[in-house]
């Protein structure tokens, strides 16, 4: 019996071993990759930008390329975020989990940096079209709260939990709460269409404002 918890125990450890060295090796190459692109923005692209803005994209790691693999949508996303700009300063509120990021649930990130955590080509940046006489800015006005109210990350991904948000449910509710506007309506269902970013990408809700992806998938990258 000892000796067959000796082999179970160094299986164990071996695989440990081997997936640990695998994550190494997959982040080495996203940090090699992130350094050689250097991606941000141009200054004519940053000028376009607006207060309240949402910036898709889809980031570095093996979580991220786990979501894209598994959404299999139009676009390769990953992540989202809204923007919140003061004068010529900018500041992104995203949610992000704690297995991820130093900080657990909502928080705040400089622009450049944001982008720069972005896969190249991958950036989509996006502006919600009211139904109602309100600005779209009242979008970072309430990321603003909730990122004072630091909400923790739901990582059940549970859009009926309003105590904890995944990324794309800061998005919905916010937008939900400033203009009584649920663009996942139907979408809570057991295929999990909640978690997809496509609906961000809906015309009737949303202009497009930049989109690199285009490019990504023209292959001009």
């Amino acid at each position: 019996m000892k000796r067959i918890f000796g082999i179970i125990f160094v299986v164990l450890v071996s695989f440990l071993a081997s997936f640990w060295l695998f994550l190494q090796a997959y982040n080495f190459r996203g940090m090699q990759e992130q350094s050689f692109y250097n991606y941000h923005l141009s200054k004519q692209e940053i000028q376009k930008i607006k207060d309240g803005d949402i910036i898709l994209r889809h980031g570095y790691g093996l979580v991220s390329d786990l979501i894209v693999e598994q959404l299999k949508e139009k676009y390769d996303l990953s992540h989202c975020a809204i923007v919140c700009k003061d004068d010529t300063n900018y500041m992104i509120i995203h949610s992000v989990s704690s297995s991820l990021s130093n900080v657990d649930g909502v928080q705040s990130q400089d622009l450049k940096s944001f982008i720069n955590d972005s896969q190249y080509n991958s950036v989509v940046v996006i502006r919600y079209k009211p139904k109602i006489n309100k600005p779209a800015s009242a979008i970072a006005r309430k990321a603003k709260y909730y990122l004072q109210k630091q909400i923790p990350f739901d990582n059940a991904f549970n859009i009926n939990d309003s105590s904890q948000f995944y990324c794309t449910e800061l998005l919905w509710k916010v937008i939900l709460n400033e203009y009584g506007d649920d663009i996942l309506a139907g979408k809570n269902n057991q295929r999990k269409d909640h978690l997809k970013f496509d609906t961000f990408l809906d015309t009737t809700k949303f202009e497009i404002i930049i989109d690199h992806q285009k490019i990504r998938h023209r292959g001009i990258s």
